[in-house]
């Protein structure tokens, strides 16, 4: 096992991840609210890599909000949209790849996106995920399974109610989070330092020979 202050590699994993191409893409996964996105961003900017937003593309595809296609045609018809752009994903390098908190339950998603290159999960506690998305309530209300929180006015109760929220998620998703190569431990820290944080650990797992190596190309969005 790779061990660090904030980072874990199983054995299996990073023997997985070791057999990966070189120069490859970053897949972040981790639950809903975790910081995939605002770490992607950076962590993209670090390694010269292109970033690409899965909730973004889909809602360009759906021509509307997550939260609107959540609410007018369900959880199932989201899926099948997540699905679909997943799948355009196939040949894709130089690019760190944020995932909706789901989006690796299907079997076919999870086999595409291990595919890309190194996966790595930021492990964020349920508390402090859910302390972000109450300071930003605009961010919670993004997010369907979660937002519905906000009907309760009372502070406290709406933490302790989208903390055990959050924790149930967690917990039905973890087996296949688990499965990440790389897992990063987030506890109360910047997303600037948790891409600094994902960085080092791509470099102490192979994934980067060194921490200049990684070049501005393929930069752009190609979906």
């Amino acid at each position: 096992m790779l061990t660090g202050s904030y980072m874990h590699a199983e054995s299996d994993n990073a023997a997985a991840l070791l057999a990966t191409v070189q120069g490859s893409n970053v897949v972040l996964v981790g639950a809903s609210g975790a910081g995939k996105s605002e770490v992607g961003k950076l962590l993209s900017r670090l390694l010269g890599f292109g970033f690409i937003d899965l909730d973004r593309e889909i809602e360009a595809e759906a021509g509307d909000s997550v939260a609107a296609v959540f609410a007018a045609q369900g959880e199932d018809q989201f899926r099948q949209l997540e699905s679909k752009v997943v799948k355009r994903l196939s040949g894709l390098r130089s690019h760190v790849v944020a995932t909706g908190g789901g989006a690796v339950m299907d079997d076919e998603n999870w086999g595409l996106l291990a595919q890309l290159g190194a996966v790595v999960w930021l492990n964020t506690p349920a508390e402090e995920i859910a302390r972000r998305l109450l300071a930003n309530e605009e961010e919670l209300m993004r997010r369907p399974l979660l937002a519905e929180v906000l009907t309760h006015k009372d502070t406290e109760t709406k933490h302790k109610l989208l903390t055990e929220r959050i924790n149930a998620l967690i917990g039905f998703r973890a087996g296949r989070y688990r499965q990440a190569h790389i897992t990063v431990s987030d506890h109360f820290s910047t997303p600037q330092s948790t891409a600094q944080l994902v960085r080092t650990s791509l470099f102490q797992a192979g994934f980067l020979k060194s921490y200049t190596e990684a070049k501005p190309y393929d930069r752009w969005n190609i979906l």
